[in-house]
């Protein structure tokens, strides 16, 4: 008998076995990536070596840069080098991606244009930065967005065609489906299908940023807002789900007061656009601001609705945005985990490189700084799971730091700026992050940060 439970127990041990292989086979096979990167402003001119250190970028806006290393500096825009080290750590952690999100601002940030930047030297710039990828990642579709310095000059992208606009579309035509070359090539725009049920919608919401002048008094430039209503329509029509895509994003800038990117009456088209699909639209995806951070859309009851995610850049650069404290960054990389069935995301794991461990070291050591569902206090990425992070951000005492949701938020605020600025977050600090993810509204943002 006792051979007999032997045999019995190894049969039961065998078919436990083979379920568990067959359960994580088919967990595996459900699971997809993507990986989301931004903000790479690429500045061609950077030399460490310069003996004036006013003059090792043009990105510096002629600050000095005593630090400056290989693989660049905190007031500088990335050099190659930098960028160089991005994408090849998305090949070793991810070569085989399901597809790669890339949302704009490529060329450096300067004070004089007319010297540094041209626009042959921004296509020429886009050209070489879509290369890397493509060489990096030949057989993964990239899904593109324009930023608003990737035109000539910045920000004044006219909501139409251009000579840049048509160079762009012929470097990323092996991407697309004629009809989405020819949209793109007329309007910076684009949507396609990126699996059964579910569509990707890239904007050019560089047409609704305050810095564009050529947009001035236009109700719906180009038409865009009304052609994002048709695409989100057409979709809930036949049941299908979207993700969207653009660089500038709707609402504030968390590291200065009062600082919104959208013309007001852009602004309240969008956030009505959204709570109006919020049942389609499963994602947002936006860079700009080059810091970590999200925003919550709300229904007209309150209830949330719909999240955005910002995720930071490559570039280093600190902002010199007026009121902004020492806002630079260190250099991030962010890959997406989702459902393979139904394309909903599960988690994110964030990347980083120390950039001045990586200069000191003479060699760029990524690493993961943290997961999303492990790390915020979350189980999933649910608009719920987002909308309870934002209330304990809310919620948090800054004059009780050892209070579980005060240690989240300053775990949070370091998050904001990839582990660069660790100063501890005060009252101010706190108002500013969780009014902009909470309130896009202006009105609403500035009752808001005045509430203390």
């Amino acid at each position: 008998p006792s051979a007999q439970i032997r045999m019995l127990l190894r049969y039961v041990a065998l078919v436990q076995a083979s379920l568990f292989l067959i359960t994580s086979c088919e967990v595996s096979q459900n699971k997809g990536t993507f990986w989301h990167v931004t903000d790479l402003h690429l500045d061609f001119y950077y030399d460490e070596t310069n003996n004036d250190p006013a003059q090792v970028c043009p990105s510096s806006f002629g600050a000095e840069t005593p630090d400056a290393g290989l693989f660049g500096d905190y007031r500088c825009d990335s050099p190659w080098s930098l960028v160089r080290s991005a994408v090849e750590e998305m090949k070793r952690i991810e070569p085989n991606p399901n597809f790669i999100i890339w949302t704009g601002d490529d060329t450096l940030h300067t004070s004089d244009e007319d010297k540094f930047l041209s626009e042959e030297l921004v296509i020429e710039t886009v050209h070489n930065l879509t290369n890397l990828l493509k060489k990096s990642f030949p057989n993964t579709t990239v899904h593109a967005a324009l930023g608003n310095h990737d035109y000539h000059y910045k920000s004044q992208i006219p909501p139409g065609p251009s000579s840049i606009l048509s160079a762009i579309a012929n470097d990323w035509r092996d991407w697309m489906t004629d009809e989405q070359f020819q949209m793109f090539n007329q309007t910076g725009c684009f949507i396609r299908e990126i699996a059964p049920k579910v569509d990707l919608i890239s904007l050019n919401t560089n047409v609704w940023y305050t810095s564009n002048k050529v947009v001035t008094g236009m109700a719906d430039p180009g038409g865009y807002f009304a052609w994002f209503e048709q695409e989100l329509e057409k979709a809930k029509s036949m049941s299908k789900k979207v993700y969207v895509i653009g660089h500038v994003p709707p609402g504030h800038f968390e590291l200065v007061d009062y600082k919104y990117w959208y013309y007001p009456e852009y602004n309240v088209r969008y956030v009505e656009i959204i709570k109006q699909y919020s049942d389609v639209i499963i994602g947002q995806f936006f860079g700009h601001h080059h810091t970590d951070t999200f925003r919550m859309f709300y229904d007209d009851n309150g209830n949330a609705v719909s999240s955005l995610l910002i995720a930071p850049g490559v570039t280093p650069w600190m902002t010199t945005l007026p009121g902004a404290d020492d806002g630079a960054n260190n250099p991030g990389i962010r890959l997406f985990e989702f459902d393979a069935t139904t394309m909903e995301i599960t988690d994110y794991v964030q990347y980083y490189l120390d950039l001045a461990a990586a200069n000191m070291a003479g060699k760029a050591d990524w690493t993961e700084e943290y997961r999303a569902t492990s790390d915020l206090g979350i189980p999933d990425m649910s608009v719920a799971s987002w909308e309870k992070l934002s209330k304990r951000l809310e919620s948090a005492n800054v004059l009780e730091p050892s209070s579980p949701d005060t240690i989240l938020l300053q775990k949070f605020v370091n998050y904001n700026s990839v582990l660069y600025n660790l100063t501890p977050c005060n009252r101010s600090c706190q108002l500013n992050q969780v009014c902009a993810i909470r309130e896009l509204d202006y009105g609403k943002y500035k009752d808001c940060v005045s509430d203390d």
